[in-house]
């Protein structure tokens, strides 16, 4: 039983902070676009 608990907190923290690396990442990434460009890959999506 602790083994399994011991694997779920292992993934859940993995996940946390893939999670937070993903939204800082993104953050600092539209920080580097310009706004109209911005707008430009919104709309082709």
């Amino acid at each position: 039983m602790t083994y399994t608990s011991k694997k779920l907190f292992i993934i859940i923290s993995l996940l946390l902070f893939l999670t937070v690396g993903l939204l800082v990442y993104k953050n600092h990434y539209n920080n580097r676009i310009p706004k109209s460009a911005k707008l430009v890959l919104l709309l082709k999506e």
